[in-house]
């Protein structure tokens, strides 16, 4: 056994990265989503702008993490950032919300919605399904990255190609009747910044490739291109369906609707098409499930170099595999599927994990003060002030949100200062 992710197993290249970034994005959000916008907006064009403004907030997101990506592709990515810039504490703090929350309920939230869908056709429990996807996918993951990355590049190939499809055929319908609908109160601008909070749980994703940074060939060239050219892809993909849903199901259908996939897959084929586009959402979720399980692992991996007595975490095997990290993130998982901890997922995903993200936007710009000399493939163009943007958005939409939904935030919050505190046990105890 040995601690790090060996050089010689670095497999992944710019297709495979951007394959990755696609895979990481393109989950059971798209499906679901523009039902809550279309509900908290009440127009094409404004629910449009929170899409487009969600897609603007991750490209710079992915512009900002990218330069510390490609110049330090160390185990966690994020971590081994975080580590650098502000020390081992923020790192374990990171890795210790990703381990006990953010990971395992991601991983089980969309095991459980590739379940609830499997049920129509396969006659098990969906309880029974969930475990069966989150062992199928932690079975995969113990293989090696490279047998997981083919199998979920083949699955992000053929979802991004049946949604697409999908999308062109129900803008070829003819546009559905407009219903009468009570007027709308005027949305305000808290109501927009909050309703990027699906909006963001949608595009969520974007950072994985940089956990998988330390098995990435070139990743000063590898990284940036892969996360911006991935997030470039779903962006174009998601406005696509998002106005194939307003223009074939009417904007105030979509804003009541419950299944607005099965809705639309009616519309096109019938019963048919309402089992087919169920197939894809069972399809994509089984997606998200493993590619999350696949980079947070990683993530869960470098906790183990930040407290001692967490190690075994961070050992591999001769595969290259994180094996220890792969099965406590499973058993987390099946424990919180068991829960159904689903409710509040992507609101607690988004606040839990965001902050991190500015945080790592702050690191390229300390680090780029602490260590000019240090090398750096890739420079995030119109720095600083892009990223001043990107984490003065990040802040207003938290702050927003937090004030929509406060017990959200709270809880969040407090598994973030767990972890701050908690780091002092392992500490002094080296």
């Amino acid at each position: 056994m040995s601690t790090g992710a060996p050089t010689e197993r670095r497999v992944l290249g710019v297709f495979d990265g951007t394959l990755v970034t696609v895979g990481a994005m393109v989950g059971s959000g798209i499906f679901a989503t523009p039902s809550l916008v279309a509900r908290a907006v009440h127009r094409l064009d404004l629910a449009l702008l929170v899409w487009g403004a969600g897609a603007g907030l991750s490209l710079l997101g992915a512009f900002a993490l990218a330069e510390p990506g490609a110049a330090l592709p160390g185990r966690g990515g994020l971590s081994a950032i975080l580590r650098r810039a502000f020390g081992a504490r923020a790192s374990f703090a990171f890795g210790w919300t990703m381990t006990l929350v953010l990971v395992p309920s991601s991983v089980a939230f969309f095991a459980g919605v590739t379940a609830q869908h499997l049920a129509a056709v396969i006659p098990w429990s969906a309880p029974t399904l969930t475990s069966l996807v989150i062992a199928a996918v932690a079975a995969v993951n113990l293989l090696g990255l490279q047998p997981a990355a083919r199998l979920q590049s083949l699955v992000t190939l053929v979802r991004v190609a049946a949604l697409a499809a999908v999308a062109v055929a129900a803008l070829a319908l003819p546009a559905a009747p407009v219903t009468a609908a009570p007027v709308a109160a005027a949305v305000s601008w808290t109501a927009l910044l909050a309703a990027m909070v699906p909006v963001l749980w949608a595009y969520d994703g974007w950072i994985d490739l940089t956990s998988l940074a330390a098995e990435v060939r070139a990743p000063g060239r590898t990284i940036p291109r892969a996360l911006i050219a991935g997030v470039a892809i779903v962006t174009a993909l998601y406005l696509l369906v998002v106005v194939a849903f307003h223009r074939a199901l009417s904007t105030a259908t979509l804003a009541t609707a419950e299944a607005p996939a099965a809705l639309l897959g009616a519309r096109l084929a019938g019963a048919n098409g309402a089992r087919a586009l169920v197939a894809l959402v069972a399809l994509s979720t089984f997606g998200g499930c493993l590619i999350g399980l696949v980079s947070g692992t990683r993530v869960v991996a470098a906790l183990g170099d930040d407290a001692p007595p967490l190690r075994a975490l961070s050992r591999v095997d001769g595969r290259g595999v994180p094996a220890a990290a792969t099965a406590l993130t499973a058993g987390l998982a099946l424990a919180y599927a068991r829960v159904e901890l689903f409710g509040k997922m992507a609101e607690v995903f988004v606040v839990g994990a965001w902050p991190f993200y500015a945080l790592g936007a702050w690191a390229a710009l300390r680090l780029r003060r602490r260590e000019p000399d240090l090398a750096r493939p890739y420079r995030t163009p119109g720095s600083p002030w892009t990223v001043w943007a990107f984490l003065a958005v990040t802040a207003a939409m938290l702050a927003s949100f937090a004030r929509e939904s406060p017990r959200p935030t709270l809880l969040s919050l407090a598994v973030v200062a767990l972890g701050m505190i908690a780091y002092r046990a392992p500490r002094d105890g080296t």
